[in-house]
């Protein structure tokens, strides 16, 4: 890249080291790390057993847990930053998983020194890290260009699968988990004594619950931790721990004089964390009491979701990565005690958790569940844009033909001269597809991203021919109601209910495999959890429209790697208006440009209001749409997808440069000579120029005459085929604008 685009990307993504590396060399370093990594492998899960024969290891999780995935909460919501650095959840659920490779017997009995914890962390790091790298040992085989796209969709598959845990924010997931398997209640109350309604109501009550003793627990250590002496700390600390006991004077006089007061804070705070096992131990009573159900439905479900120390077999541990056994099983059932370090494990994997439950069942029920997703998915999506587009022609499930074929359309939206075509997919990603077996991966490749491309292309292809005159497309339109020639854009969307972002975003790669043909263009795919956040973020129809418009383009023709909502956050600064992204062949990771987003939706959850991200535009600009919006006159989308089309474009400058422009006109309001107007160029993929035009009030009559001669002028000089005029009278300058109108060229 050159230093332009350099000094551009200063806001949050970067360019992937790897971006300009030699091919041949970057291979022999991936191949040699591959197999260092493979090496290293099996001795760092045998050191992690061995640790776990030296410390207690439910005091392990409870600490990893407590601290490493908990953020604090304050009147500006939930902090990004982690109490504890360095640890993921997939790091503790890797611990788990080698916890139930060790029998009872074998376990460590005594908590874990500050020493320990922090060598456990360094650890699974090595391992998480290890297992991604070596799988870089593949690339040392010969392959073709088809066999190498594979490997790479394969590995983008595991990583993406390795190291993202969560497909919504937890309020949606819940909601969605609640609804879609609510369906199937009465089969799983036959075969197990409780329902996923209840199961679900459980794994909520338990996670509220943690939630409410961290807060307590976190609440009363920073009353002792805020105490200015010695004995006022240990005095606090003996009155506010219920499970202390003894004498607080003892304590002090055996207290060495050399021990200050932030090393007593820290003893107290070890000493503390022995409780944390306890907290992580479900009651049975107090659940049930929660969730007003009987104790027995209950234990039925911790028995579901439990397995027992030594269940796990140390030959199985290289799927613990991409097939993990406590993803459907959370649970850990030590004698009749059921520890829960992490009950947010069931909303997180509550797909694996219902398949575990599922796949003991008939047959027929898991004929039922894949008529409930389709029927769900496809009610969701309607009532989603619905509520988005109140102003738009909706019709779900068309059926519509071309001679003696038939064809269906799950969801058509006409917004003025915009058209939204979507397919809803329902298809789950099954475990052999998470750890990238090639066959599954390419048959969800093939049902959930280009079947239900080649349908909205289809019909995208028969608009587009009639708008240019095409007689026989028109014909096939009338079936829909839709004349061509009134529609300026077409915007395709698919919706699955499973998490397909990571290869949705590989158009190229699936491309060179073979997977998608080469003149097809994939539309966008969103889960329905992100597609809820999108339209819930951007709120105003044109933002939405707009993103939506733009996500394929920016799909296919940059290097971004990062899942839906980080592309969302790369909007929301950008508005995909960024030309240096575009023009580079470097790869950027924008993973955590979502940050904003999850700092919104985490407070939400949390019980904290905080602002939503806005977009970023130009006041002036923003102001204009909105008003194009609202007036909703024919071509409203069109004019207010053209000015965002030119936001990022426009940012710098356009406040000061229409200003310069009106005081120029003022001054010279009838100088042939003065220049009353500035255009502004669209990204690459647009054919529609923006002009702003300034006149005087006194010139009102002779302003389209003037402004489309101003227009004509432009696209002559630009080779664009439209211009979109803004028109603005300086005696009403407080107004967004006077006129717009849409000129095309001759």
């Amino acid at each position: 890249m050159n230093d332009e685009a350099d000094s551009a990307l200063g806001g949050g993504w970067n360019i992937h080291p790897y971006s300009h590396i030699n091919r041949d060399q970057l291979k022999a370093k991936l191949v040699a790390e591959g197999a260092d990594s493979l090496r290293k492998l099996p001795e760092l899960c045998e050191e992690i057993r061995e640790m776990l024969q030296r410390s207690y290891p439910p005091h392990l999780l409870a600490v990893l847990a407590g601290y490493g995935l908990q953020s604090t909460v304050t009147a500006e919501g939930v902090s990004h930053v982690r109490i504890m650095s360095g640890i993921e959840q997939h790091h503790v659920e890797l611990l788990q998983a080698l916890t139930l490779t060790v029998s009872r017997d074998q376990w460590g009995q005594l908590p874990a020194k500050a020493e320990e914890i922090q060598q456990m962390i360094d650890k699974l790091g090595e391992l998480a890290d290890a297992f991604y790298r070596s799988r870089f040992i593949a690339l040392a085989k010969e392959a073709d260009a088809e066999q190498r796209a594979v490997l790479l969709l394969q590995e983008r598959l595991r990583g993406h699968t390795q190291f993202v845990r969560n497909w919504g924010y937890h309020g949606s997931v819940v909601e969605i988990s609640r609804e879609l398997y609510g369906a199937l209640d009465s089969e799983l109350n036959v075969a197990y004594g409780f329902g996923a309604t209840e199961m679900i109501d459980i794994a909520q009550a338990m996670l509220v619950c943690a939630e409410q003793q961290a807060s307590e627990r976190f609440k009363m250590l920073g009353r002792v931790t805020r105490c200015q002496t010695r004995t006022e700390m240990v005095h606090t600390y003996f009155r506010e721990c219920t499970f202390v006991q003894g004498d607080p004077e003892e304590f002090l006089r055996r207290l060495p004089e050399g021990v200050g007061r932030e090393q007593l804070a820290c003893m107290l705070m070890a000493h503390a964390d022995l409780q944390l096992p306890a907290l992580a131990t479900v009651d049975p009573d107090r659940m049930a009491h929660a969730v007003s159900l009987d104790r027995n439905v209950v234990i039925r479900v911790l028995e579901r979701l439990s397995l027992s120390p030594g269940s796990l077999s140390t030959d199985d541990m290289p799927k613990f990565f991409m097939g993990n056994p406590v993803w459907g099983a959370p649970c850990v059932k030590d004698g009749s005690a059921y520890f829960f370090p992490m009950p947010q494990l069931v909303f997180s994997h509550v797909h694996s958790v219902m398949r575990s439950l599922l796949n003991d069942l008939k047959p027929s029920t898991l004929g039922k569940l894949a008529r409930t997703r389709a029927t769900y998915l496809e009610g969701k999506v309607s009532s989603l844009l619905r509520r988005a587009f109140p102003m738009a022609r909706l019709n779900a499930g068309i059926i519509w033909s071309v001679g003696e074929s038939r064809y269906e359309t799950d969801l058509l939206l006409i917004i003025d001269r915009t058209v939204l075509i979507v397919e809803s997919k329902s298809a789950s990603l099954t475990a052999q597809g998470l750890r990238g077996a090639p066959d599954r991966v390419k048959r969800h490749v093939q049902e959930l991203l280009v079947d239900p491309a080649v349908q909205s292309d289809r019909l995208a292809q028969f608009i587009r021919e009639s708008g240019n005159g095409n007689v026989a497309s028109q014909k096939v339109l009338d079936q829909l109601g839709i004349d061509g020639k009134t529609i300026d854009r077409v915007i395709r969307l698919s919706v699955t209910l499973d998490d397909f972002s990571i290869l949705a975003s590989c158009e190229a790669e699936l491309k060179e495999a073979g997977w998608v043909p080469g003149d097809l263009e994939l539309a966008p795919t969103l889960n329905l959890a992100d597609l809820g956040c999108v339209v819930d973020i951007l709120e105003e129809p044109a933002f939405i429209l707009h993103y939506l418009s733009n996500r394929g383009h920016v799909q296919r023709s940059t290097g971004l790697l990062g899942d839906e909502l980080d592309y969302l956050g790369f909007y929301l600064q950008t508005a995909f208006g960024m030309p240096e992204v575009e023009r580079s062949d470097a790869i950027f990771a924008i993973a955590g440009m979502s940050a904003p987003i999850d700092h919104y939706y985490n407070s939400h959850d949390a019980g904290v209001r905080v602002p939503k991200p806005p977009l970023q535009l130009p006041e002036t600009l923003r102001r204009m749409i909105l008003e194009v919006q609202h007036r909703a006159g024919r071509g409203w989308t069109t004019v207010s997808l053209s000015l965002l089309d030119i936001a990022y474009n426009a940012a710098d400058c356009l406040d000061e440069e229409l200003m310069a422009i009106k005081l120029g006109v003022s001054a010279n309001p009838h100088d042939p000579l003065q220049p009353r107007g500035l255009a502004i160029l669209p990204p690459s993929y647009s054919d529609t120029l923006v002009a702003f035009y300034i006149f005087p009030k006194v010139l009102s009559a002779s302003r389209s005459e003037a402004a489309g001669e101003f227009a004509n002028d432009l696209m002559e000089a630009t080779g664009k085929t439209r211009c979109i005029v803004v028109g603005r009278m300086i005696e009403e300058w407080h107004r967004p604008y006077q006129f717009t109108a849409m000129v095309y060229r001759a």
